[in-house]
């Protein structure tokens, strides 16, 4: 699994479909989030990384993607 522990970086765009990923958020915090996107991971409205707490959830969001 690809752990991004400074922010986002190209390997998110190195996926050639939808990958959960790990993002370290602080103090040995992580989350989970989808690489492999149109833009590189996905994005909440405000342009933030979208992050969710579980493998699951994240999974199925990657799943339901729709490419542009």
């Amino acid at each position: 699994m690809i752990t991004f522990e400074n922010g986002m970086d190209i390997r998110s765009r190195h996926c050639l479909k939808p990958t959960v990923a790990k993002f370290h958020v602080n103090n040995g915090v992580y989350k989970f989030v989808v690489v492999g996107t149109d833009y590189g991971h996905l994005h909440t409205s405000g342009g933030d990384v979208k992050t969710w707490n579980s493998y699951s959830g994240a999974y199925r969001a990657a799943k339901s993607y729709v490419s542009l």
